[in-house]
């Protein structure tokens, strides 16, 4: 019996290095070194690796510009919640309308050049916005939407200086879509309309599907790395539950999830839209999974956005303080 308490003893603290690890690799972003590919694309022994070692994720430089799909842009700078953000603004001549965008886990505004160019032939000014620790903007970890709400935050009060009198759409991609969520349950968020892309509904399922990804049964890895995640970040990421913010949301929303999702399956997704008490429209991508729906299916993705928008002719809304 002693031993069976004593091997317990040590298999407990050998699971909790090893999710205090996870958490560390997955909030962190690492100043070196070579970044971990997606779990579908590891092998069996690369997974084994990542588990007892944790990712790396270095910041992610961004890959083109604007320029690139033919589009003007300026470089903008402004305080975000750990410094400065960088943000591209991609102006249209007569555009009365101005969306902002914001990215996915660990990636940047480079990767949402394609939503960009059909929102910009669509009539409509662009701010792409990196996130801290991402592309361009200053900060050293990621809180996987939590406080990337306060910089949709930073980012709407910006567009609304810069451009008073330009109307205010909100876009975001998986934890782009989470942190619109919050900040629209923290700050009671009025503008034209919101775009959600595939958007995860808690933390403890978004954590838990990376390890299904890897082949290990979520439980309890997941809840041990969003405890130690919690303890590194400063805030209690069992709390953090965009299905549940889905309730605060004030302005029309527009919900476009793909059927093949594994990190967000679609019936969550459908969950989540439940919860919407405003005008909504949920449109369902077949055969997408958790990626960018505008490069997998562009001409449905420009027609569902462009019918969705067509009739967004509300006046400028006021700064949030």
């Amino acid at each position: 019996m002693e031993y069976f308490i004593y091997a317990c003893l040590v298999l407990f603290v050998i699971i909790n290095v090893l999710a205090w690890k996870q958490s560390g690799g997955m909030v962190k972003i690492a100043s070196f070194g070579k970044r971990t590919s997606k779990p579908e694309n590891l092998s069996k022994f690369q997974k084994f690796l990542v588990l007892l070692k944790g990712v790396n994720l270095p910041c992610k430089p961004n890959e083109g510009d604007p320029l690139a799909h033919g589009m003007q842009y300026e470089k903008h700078h402004y305080q975000g919640s750990q410094g400065q953000l960088e943000s591209w603004y991609i102006p249209r001549a007569g555009s009365s309308k101005v969306v902002l965008l914001f990215h996915g886990y660990v990636r940047n505004k480079a990767t949402l050049l394609n939503e960009a160019r059909i929102f910009h032939k669509l009539g409509y000014s662009c701010l792409m916005v990196d996130f801290p620790g991402s592309g361009d903007s200053k900060g050293s970890h990621t809180s996987i939407g939590y406080n990337e709400s306060n910089d949709v935050l930073s980012s709407l009060n910006y567009a609304r200086e810069v451009w008073p009198q330009k109307r205010q759409i909100l876009f975001g991609f998986s934890m782009g879509a989470a942190a619109i969520l919050r900040a629209a349950k923290l700050y009671h968020l009025e503008v034209d309309k919101i775009i959600l892309e595939s958007p995860f509904t808690t933390l403890v399922e978004t954590v838990g599907a990376r390890f299904k990804a890897m082949g290990i049964p979520p439980y309890p890895l997941a809840h041990l790395l969003v405890f130690w995640g919690s303890v590194r970040l400063g805030y209690n990421g069992f709390t953090f539950n965009p299905i549940k913010y889905a309730k605060d949301l004030k302005s029309p929303v527009l919900q476009m999830h793909g059927t093949l999702d594994r990190r967000v399956p679609l019936v969550r997704a459908l969950e989540l839209h439940q919860n919407i008490r405003v005008e909504k429209t949920f449109v369902e991508f077949e055969g997408c999974g958790h990626e960018s729906l505008a490069t997998k299916e562009p001409e449905k993705w420009r027609t569902t956005v462009d019918n969705f928008l067509s009739d967004a002719e509300q006046a400028p809304l006021r700064k949030v303080a």
